[in-house]
């Protein structure tokens, strides 16, 4: 369940909130999204979790690097179910915002153009790459792109990485 962290209180099972959300990410083998009207240009699952589990002081680069690991399972999934329907164009990728990462989703995009204003030409914060930084492994084929969208009265730097299938 995506819940907003009010307080500062110490949240409580990580462990079993963590396997909740890989039982989500595991929801998605086989499943096809398809496109429900014309006009529609993508469809997206925002990370199912607690906020103070992602972002805040009680998390950890490890907790932060599973829970991202299984959004990256889940777009896996939904790419190789969606491969193997015929029809329409789809993508799907990981949209991740660093560090405030209870913002990420798995988005399925049925819009080449639109897919590229997300996935840009080039990585432009090459050569760092946040699976790197989080330890991640890839899904087969999936590309990785990072651009920094830090806008004057940000407190940190903030970084979207786009993680999906090529165009």
């Amino acid at each position: 369940m995506r819940r907003i962290a009010l307080t500062n209180k110490k949240l409580r099972g990580i462990p079993r909130r963590i396997r909740t959300l890989e039982k989500w990410a595991l929801s998605f083998e086989g499943y096809i999204r398809p496109r429900s009207h014309e006009m529609e240009r993508y469809f997206n699952w925002k990370i199912p979790v607690h906020q103070a589990l992602v972002q805040g002081r009680q998390t950890s680069l490890e907790i932060q690097s599973r829970c991202i690991a299984q959004l990256l399972n889940a777009a896996s999934a939904l790419a190789v179910a969606s491969r193997e329907a015929s029809g329409e164009y789809c993508r799907v990728a990981c949209l991740i915002t660093w560090p405030w990462l209870h913002q990420s989703e798995v988005t399925v995009f049925y819009d080449k153009d639109y897919y590229l204003s997300f996935l840009g030409n080039a990585n432009s914060l090459a050569p760092r790459l946040i699976s790197e930084k989080l330890a991640l492994s890839l899904p087969s084929g999936f590309l990785e792109h990072g651009h920094n969208v830090t806008q004057p009265d940000d407190i940190v730097p903030i970084e979207w990485w786009c993680i999906g299938e090529p165009i």
